[in-house]
């Protein structure tokens, strides 16, 4: 029965590194477009395995962007906390990605910084509202 269970596990193992090689990471990007107070975005993502730093993106500067593939054990999830204003007085904590129990690939999450509200489009998808700042 171990033999077994042993072929088994190294088959799925198999297929799963094998899948990794074909599949294409996932995107997550921030785009500072604060057209009112042209003020610095400021980003700090992590998710369970990793802290991905703070990040600061100029009014409408090159997008700041991480990629990965999905944890094969366990969803992965991308949180994120957002900062924005002259002193950085408005932020919100958002959840950037959050994965499926399939495993995606090649998947963008465009996150739009505007100064009235954060807005997400998934795959080119039309722009959704998702998330109003909350100031102090």
């Amino acid at each position: 029965m171990n033999l077994v269970f042993s072929f088994l596990f190294f088959i799925f193992v198999l297929c799963c590194v094998s899948k990794e090689d074909k599949c294409h990471k996932n995107t997550v990007a921030f785009q500072n477009n604060l057209f009112q107070s042209h003020s610095i975005l400021k980003v700090h993502c992590k998710s369970r395995s990793d802290d991905l730093g703070e990040h600061f993106v100029k009014f409408q500067d090159t997008a700041y962007n991480f990629s990965f593939h999905d944890n094969l054990l366990f969803t992965t999830i991308f949180k994120c906390n957002l900062w924005k204003g002259a002193r950085m007085e408005y932020h919100r904590n958002i959840t950037a990605y959050e994965g499926d129990l399939l495993y995606r690939c090649g998947a963008l999450y465009s996150w739009d910084i505007r100064d009235d509200a954060i807005y997400l489009s998934e795959n080119d998808n039309p722009e959704k509202l998702m998330y109003s700042w909350i100031k102090g």
